[in-house]
């Protein structure tokens, strides 16, 4: 069993974010900011020993690559920031790969939406994707991932390089995508790239969409929200299921009607497990499992954020065992968790004041015992 989490970039200052956000802007100043809307609440989280680092520090990178493995992580899914050439936040990456003196696994997710200012209930789009059916783009984009695809700790199965894409629902080029890098990467030597297409959001086109895939992971816990309509904001839910179709203006000025009447909702952590345990009993073997160990974006939407009470170490280890056995079932060997530093969304294994090091011990207890 592989236990592979995902990498977030975002905690070093680039050119984009001082003009979009404030000079020295990352994501470090929204985790600081942080207030707890209720008393269970665990806001604002803080990294153990202050550590707020910069990864435009390759020794940072070089510290994470290290921790990782001393506690059995099996590898990083990277974000990967591409809008039709131009790249953002590809330091982390660059220095994982130039570190040539481990052996950590990785592999990388297109997280191919538009970045807008929806944090902030605004529906400007900052940096668009335009999705369009350009060769010469998509060839420069399989260029770059190709130097990827060919270290040889990138994770590939039955010879295909594992490339994953977030939002595979709003690109309508998909399937010409995907049938123009197989055949670059057949002509490299791959047997085709393995394409993993995320569920994420629950969209009227996703089936269709997903048939042109290998694979499907469930990402967590945005699927597990795009299936929680009691209790809570019905109506938009409905609205939102329907405008997905639509193109992205469209859904955010949706999305910021919704912001004006729409407050702070919690679920219990427990429950998310029982529902992640029940579909990974009745999925195919074509569906790859992701797990949180927590989740709290208040950071990022304050009163309008979205977040679990009751996480601990020991659920968390006690219910990834219970996962990892169903997946050795079905000899499925991945299993993503969200997240390795997702610090603004309270999804992270790094050592934090709160837990220290627990989680990245239920981890190396377990990757020992199902290696």
């Amino acid at each position: 069993m592989k236990y592979i989490a995902y990498y977030f970039p975002q905690f070093y200052r680039i050119i984009e974010n001082d003009k979009w956000w404030g000079n020295g802007f990352t994501d470090w100043d929204l985790v600081k900011k942080a207030q707890p809307n209720i008393t269970e609440q665990y806001q604002p989280r803080r990294p153990l020993n202050d550590n707020y680092y910069d990864l435009s520090n390759p020794d940072t990178v070089n510290w994470q690559i290290d921790l990782a493995i001393e506690y059995n992580l099996s590898g990083f899914n990277f974000y990967h920031y591409w809008f039709d050439g131009y790249h953002l936040l590809e330091k982390p990456i660059s220095y994982f790969k130039n570190n040539k003196k481990h052996n950590l696994q990785y592999c990388i997710t297109w997280a191919n939406e538009a970045w807008t200012r929806q944090w902030i209930g605004d529906s400007e789009i900052l940096i668009s994707q335009k999705f369009n059916c350009d060769k010469d783009v998509w060839k420069k984009h399989y260029n770059y991932l190709s130097d990827h695809f060919n270290d040889e700790r990138y994770i590939k199965i039955n010879n295909k390089p594992l490339y994953c894409i977030y939002r595979p629902d709003i690109d309508p080029y998909i399937k010409e995508y995907i049938d123009f890098f197989n055949n670059l990467a057949v002509k490299d030597g791959f047997s085709g790239i393995h394409f993993a297409g995320m569920l994420s959001y629950d969209t009227l086109n996703l089936d269709r969409v997903m048939s042109y895939f290998d694979s499907r992971i469930k990402f967590q816990p945005r699927y597990f929200f795009s299936g929680k309509t009691k209790n809570i904001n019905n109506i938009f839910n409905i609205i939102e299921k329907i405008a997905r179709t639509l193109p992205e203006k469209i859904q955010y000025k949706i999305g910021n009607i919704k912001n004006k009447y729409i407050s702070y909702s919690y679920f219990n952590y427990s429950n998310f497990w029982s529902k992640c345990i029940y579909d990974a009993k009745n999925d195919k073997d074509s569906v790859f499992q992701s797990v949180i160990v927590d989740w709290d974006n208040t950071p990022r939407y304050g009163k309008r954020s979205k977040f679990f009470i009751g996480s601990s170490p020991e659920i968390f280890s006690k219910k990834l065992e219970e996962l990892t056995k169903i997946e050795i079932e079905k000899s499925n060997n991945l299993i993503f968790i969200n997240a390795w530093n997702e610090w603004s969304e309270g999804a992270y294994l790094e050592p934090d004041f709160k837990n220290g090091y627990k989680y990245l011990n239920e981890i190396k207890y377990l990757a020992n015992k199902y290696k």
